[in-house]
């Protein structure tokens, strides 16, 4: 019965209902629906002023009464062959109930799910589709989640406890960016770059480093904190297919003798079945600070990554065999850069200077 329910998930995950077929499955009438949609207790898609579109998988949260990074989390879990994960389960001592707690090689793993949602912190004063333009804080919302997880764990100090994050619906929180989870973890990401004030030249490359504001570091004495937590993991539908496309319609375009114009891209651009694929993957960012480590040998799925501790730099630690191959056929084919980047690599291949015009001579 749960494969079965796992395989219903993923056939639901991108399938969009009117409020009269929601009405329809919940056997309720239409006002209702509407009435749940406006109130919130219903999540749903206003795609103008009179009318709403609900995914198929919100409505599955709304019947099972878990999150949808809930669901999506124990069909990880299932995928992945580690077994059931206990809901809300009691832990002697404790004043608040974590998420889940997973038992693995005789090892209970305790993990809190987070989504971004319904998060009245991050759209504090901004109404129900309103748009907002202007800077943001990047990791505001991400540290939020680990000020809340870090409030669940305080009874879990022998434990081994993680931060599971899962975002589709706040365009200002990027949890697919390594940058915005580690420097939330463990300070804002900036430069240093060595000078000789002197001469007033650069005398090494820029290097990354980590300044203020880290969760994991104490603003004041710059000692660890939150070493509860022992990793921070965001978890995503990762759209393989969509990767695929971008390389199978590149290698089309490099085998063609003469440069395509646009239309000539569009109309090359066959769309196949394959192209929706989509595949629930992890990234693990390991808090080196943590009293009790997260194990290697979880969370290791074709797609997945982990960040962690290496010679002193946070670096990747592991990558799963799919997603190392799939970034390799995309570095060939300078599909990591933009359009602008990818037109400078080609010329620079050529052998010609691609040095912006005005900055030629500038420095030494």
């Amino acid at each position: 019965m749960i494969i079965a329910y796992y395989v219903y998930m993923d056939n639901v995950a991108n399938r969009y209902l009117t409020p009269e077929q929601a009405a329809e499955r919940l056997q309720l009438g239409v006002e209702t629906v509407y009435k749940w949609l406006r109130s919130g207790k219903l999540r749903g898609r206003r795609i103008s002023h009179k009318a709403w579109r609900i995914a198929e998988v919100d409505l599955m949260s709304l019947i099972q009464g878990q999150n949808i990074s809930e669901l999506f989390f124990e069909q990880y879990l299932s995928e992945q062959g580690l077994g059931n994960a206990d809901h809300h389960p009691e832990f002697p001592g404790a004043t608040k109930i974590v998420d889940y707690r997973l038992l693995h090689n005789g090892k209970q793993l305790w993990f809190e799910v987070k989504e971004f949602d319904d998060d009245r912190k991050l759209f504090a004063g901004q109404k129900p589709g309103q748009v907002r333009v202007g800077a943001y804080d990047p990791y505001k919302g991400i540290r939020n989640k680990i000020n809340d997880a870090w409030r669940k764990f305080r009874d879990y100090d022998r434990e081994c406890c993680s931060l599971v994050l899962f975002n589709e619906g706040a365009n200002n929180v990027h949890i697919t960016s390594g940058n915005c989870v580690l420097g939330a973890m463990l300070g804002d990401i900036t430069y240093s770059i060595p000078m000789d004030f002197e001469k007033g030249i650069e005398t090494g490359p820029a290097t990354k480093i980590f300044a203020g504001r880290g969760k994991m570091i104490h603003p004041h004495t710059k000692e660890p904190q939150n070493t509860t937590i022992s990793a921070v993991i965001t978890l995503e539908r990762f759209p393989v297919g969509q990767h695929e496309a971008r390389i199978r319609f590149a290698n089309q375009e490099a085998n063609e003798p003469v440069q395509l114009s646009w239309k000539e891209r569009i109309l090359m651009r066959q769309p196949q079945p394959s192209d929706a694929e989509v595949a629930l993957r992890t990234v693990v960012y390991e808090n080196p600070h943590a009293a009790n480590p997260l194990p290697v040998d979880i969370f290791t799925g074709p797609f997945d990554e982990r960040w962690g501790l290496v010679e002193n730099r946070i670096d990747l630690t592991v990558i799963g065999p799919r997603m190392e191959d799939l970034k390799k056929r995309e570095r060939e084919l300078d599909l990591p850069f933009g359009p602008y980047k990818r037109y400078l690599e080609r010329r620079k291949r050529a052998g010609f200077d691609t040095r912006p015009t005005g900055l030629r001579g500038t420095f030494a």
